[in-house]
């Protein structure tokens, strides 16, 4: 995508910052370790246009949440009865953040509790049609994570959507608040993110292709791992 969206995509724009973030780089380290035999060329574009972008084939490759429907023209990998892969997939949980003042349980459930109140969410978020299709309420008109927390501390939502990738990036985050903002122990969803391929790509390098989705289901822990080094640039 081209907003800066700290650690996994940097920058603003079309130009491709060096580094570029932990997804580019996790997507890089995927296209190599499947054997295509040449590293990606980068394309930056608004988060709303990646979906239509990789059906019309004015790209090859790039990641899609879960959605209630798949368009023909976008390949995912499929199980051996032609179901889409549960396992071939990126694997996280969706946690929210919340006001220490408000004093909610640990036992607090957010996907009841969220019910009737406003969530922040980064604009462009793949599984916020999901969290709207499970009768929550967003707000995605923050860019990144520090802009929802500041809504967050202002009162105008009343929790906060982060991916937990790393537990360590996360507490650091935190960390920066002093107290004011903690995690609710539940997570709020369960999520899969695949890198889907443009039909006609993937049936010009089928093997390929099935060799990156397999990599990355033997390398689930990969993104955590990258993440490492951009919590300093964060």
């Amino acid at each position: 995508m081209d907003q800066n969206r700290p650690p996994y995509w940097l920058g603003d724009g079309d130009k491709v910052p060096d580094p570029p973030g932990a997804a580019v780089d996790l997507i890089r380290d995927a296209v190599i370790g499947a054997g295509f035999g040449c590293t990606p060329v980068w394309v930056r574009l608004p988060a709303a246009r990646l979906k239509l972008a990789l059906a019309n084939g004015d790209i090859d490759l790039a990641p899609l949440g879960e959605m209630s429907y798949y368009p023909a023209e976008i390949a995912l990998p499929r199980d051996k009865v032609g179901n889409i892969d549960l396992e071939r997939a990126l694997h996280n949980q969706v946690l929210v953040l919340v006001r220490t003042k408000d004093k909610l349980p640990a036992s607090t459930n957010p996907m009841q509790y969220f019910k009737g109140k406003m969530l922040g969410i980064p604009q462009g978020n793949s599984y916020a049609p999901r969290l709207r299709e499970m009768g929550l309420t967003l707000d995605d008109g923050g860019r990144d994570l520090d802009r929802n927390i500041e809504k967050l501390k202002l009162g105008r939502v009343d929790g906060v959507v982060v991916a937990a990738v790393a537990p360590a990036h996360l507490k650091e985050t935190l960390a920066r608040y002093k107290g004011e903002v903690v995690q609710l122990p539940q997570a709020l969803l369960n999520i899969r993110v695949w890198l889907a391929f443009n039909d006609g790509f993937y049936h010009a390098h089928p093997r390929e292709s099935e060799a990156l989705w397999t990599w990355l289901d033997h390398n689930r822990g990969r993104l955590g791992y990258v993440m490492q080094k951009y919590r300093k640039t964060d």
